[in-house]
């Protein structure tokens, strides 16, 4: 089974481009660590389709977000010729995390009442964030 989730803030500015017949989201994800308060892992994301034109739309740098998503490696070589490769999720769900009313006046869709992830998000400051 390949599924990651992921709680974390957006660490960039959202921008869907064009690909092909559908459109692409790219943005980065930070993740704190489990070990070390101070510990941050910062994740590459991609949401293709209505996911990436919903994200764009409704989140911002800095919101907060549950992502859920297969883990993939994209194995490729550079203009130079060296071998490289890209990890990063490809998102199948998200879910809203911020505070309501901390969109700035963005309205979101409503949560489905048997939203498991509704109402469990922590209080948490943009001071508390090591970011």
């Amino acid at each position: 089974m390949n599924t990651s989730i992921l709680i974390g803030n957006i660490t960039n500015d959202l921008e869907v481009k064009p690909a092909g017949q559908s459109h692409v989201l790219k943005f980065g994800l930070g993740v704190r660590g489990n070990f070390k308060k101070d510990e941050t892992n910062f994740i590459q994301v991609e949401a293709w389709g209505r996911n990436a034109e919903n994200i764009a739309k409704y989140f911002k740098k800095g919101s907060k977000i549950l992502i859920q998503g297969e883990l993939k490696q994209n194995r490729f070589e550079d203009k130079d010729g060296n071998k490289r490769e890209k990890v990063y999720v490809n998102v199948d769900k998200f879910e809203f995390l911020d505070s309501k009313g901390s969109n700035q006046g963005q309205s979101a869709p409503k949560q489905q009442a048997n939203d498991p992830f509704a109402n469990s998000a922590p209080d948490v400051s943009s001071s508390d964030l090591p970011f």
